[in-house]
């Protein structure tokens, strides 16, 4: 039988992600972790049985957030197939930089960091990235049944992948301090490559 947690869950996670988000899997301990988030470190243990327990509990909850990000940016746009490619982008141009020191996107930073050493980071990341692409890619698909765009049925998903693609570029490009102006006139050009098959 599980044993009861102790704590608030919730925001032992929120304070394990800050920490996790600036410094890095390798730079974080559970130490840190327990000094600023109150709990005991024999709790956290009890709990997740490692760092890379925790981190994975982080991870994964993370991640679901980001795909949750983009569907719900995706779902609530109700324009053209371009307003809502150029919306899209903005809004992931205005999450990576509201950061001051523009620290990226936890999943991005954490699959270029442990990837390869533990296939759980890389399956989740994965997933989620998957998951990203299945949603735009059905907004690829509506404005192609729409008449919006002329795209042959293997050119849909393909499409989507590159607008995910592209906003992952842009976090990345946001970590080196680019200003939000350029960001967005990337996001700009992309935007129009993007719609360039609008019938």
């Amino acid at each position: 039988m599980a044993r009861t947690r102790r704590f608030d869950e919730q925001s032992l996670l929120d304070c394990a992600q800050e920490i996790f988000w600036v410094r890095g899997y390798d730079r974080t301990s559970i130490e840190e972790v327990s000094a600023a988030s109150g709990v005991g470190n024999g709790s956290i243990y009890a709990a997740y049985g490692s760092k890379l327990g925790l981190f994975l509990a982080v991870f994964g909850r993370y991640c679901d957030g980001r795909v949750a990000l983009v569907d719900n940016v995706i779902r609530s746009h109700e324009g053209s197939f371009e307003e809502a490619v150029a919306n899209y982008l903005d809004e992931i141009v205005a999450d990576c930089t509201s950061h001051a020191d523009r620290r990226g996107c936890l999943m991005v930073n954490s699959l270029t960091e442990l990837a390869t050493r533990f296939p759980d980071v890389l399956a989740i990341g994965t997933r989620a990235v998957s998951r990203m692409d299945e949603i735009v890619g059905a907004r690829v698909a509506s404005a192609v049944a729409a008449g919006e765009l002329e795209l042959a049925p293997d050119e849909i998903e393909p499409l989507g992948a590159q607008i995910v693609l592209v906003s992952q570029g842009l976090i990345q490009l946001s970590r080196t301090g680019a200003t939000p102006e350029r960001l967005r006139s990337i996001a700009a050009a992309a935007t129009t490559r993007a719609a360039v098959r609008a019938a």
